[in-house]
Formats: C-alpha cells, structure tokens, sequence
C-alpha cells in the first residue's frame, strides 16, 4: 500500500484547487458548503483553516479542510473522489487526522434519519468516534439565523461534558462560521 501525501494549499491560485473545487460542490450540499469564492479568500489568511489535497502516488484522491478549534482538530470537509471510494482511502485518511489530533477531534456529521447518514456515522463509530448525545444545529454559510440540524461526533465521549461542549460549539460557530 503507497503512502498518502498530505498537502496543504495555501495560496487561491494553486491550480489543485480545480479537483478540491469539483468535488467539494459535487459531495457536499449547497447548505453544507460556502460559496467558492467565500473560500478561496479564506486560504492563506493565516486563519486556522487548513485546506488539504490527498494524493496518492501524486494523483488526488480526496481534500479535508479542518481546522485549530482551541486544542481540538475540526474536520469541517472531508471528501474522497467517488473515483476512489471504497479503496480504504477514508479510514487511511482519518487515521492520519485521528492521530495529529492526538485524541481531541470533533467533526459534524447529519443527523442519523436516513440510511446513508446512518452509513456515515457507522464509518465514523468503527474508527473510534462517538456520536454525541447534545443536540447541535450547523448554521448556515449562506443564510443568518438558518441553523441545520446536524451532529457532532467526538473521540472523546466521555470527557465531553454539557458545559465543555457548549463551549467548543460557540468556538465552531465564532471561528467556522463567523456567528
């Protein structure tokens, strides 16, 4: 098996932006996402996003963007090219997160009401995250005031109390989602 290679884009005119562009728009729903060009002004702004292009033997095969929430790693984005998917590119690639994170990840997943987020958070379960019990509602990148109801699932269940968990939320929201 190769070795992945993880690569930060930190300049909006990087031409691998087209592949992280592509499948960006085409795995995640128009509420899910920014527009692009809301994006592209966040690269290289020294804010705590990262934007990463995953290449396997210098092809892409996906792109996370995540970022520094206080001592925890926020995986806001993650997607394998449905070229690649089912190849173990989404396990080799949380591995590599869950352990930079070194045992404090958070990301947001839908809500378990259909057959395919149930899918999803499975994934996730098998690979050491836990849904969390709180209601969390996503806002929106478009629409003040529009909230979504997801969820947050953490490698750290236990040791996510109410009062913690209120606070790494309004952390997302200030730092992610400019509320």
């Amino acid at each position: 098996m190769s070795a992945l290679n993880f690569l930060k884009i930190t300049d909006r005119k990087d031409e691998r932006l087209s592949f992280v562009k592509a499948l960006y728009q085409s795995a995640f729903p128009v509420q899910e996402r920014r527009e692009w060009p809301v994006l592209l002004s966040m690269i290289g702004t020294g804010a705590e996003m990262r934007v990463e292009l995953v290449t396997d033997q210098e092809q892409p095969v996906a792109f996370v963007i995540w970022w520094e929430i206080s001592d925890w790693l926020f995986i806001e984005h993650l997607a394998v090219s449905s070229a690649e998917r089912g190849k173990n590119y989404g396990s080799r690639i949380m591995h590599h997160y869950l352990d930079a994170a070194k045992g404090k990840m958070l990301l947001e997943v839908e809500a378990p009401l259909s057959e395919e987020a149930e899918r999803r958070i499975s994934f996730y379960e098998r690979l050491g995250l836990h849904l969390l019990d709180y209601v969390y509602e996503q806002p929106s990148y478009r629409d003040r005031g529009v909230v979504y109801p997801m969820r947050l699932m953490s490698t750290c269940k236990d040791l996510l109390d109410r009062p913690v968990f209120d606070q790494l939320v309004e952390q997302i929201k200030a730092k992610v989602y400019f509320i």
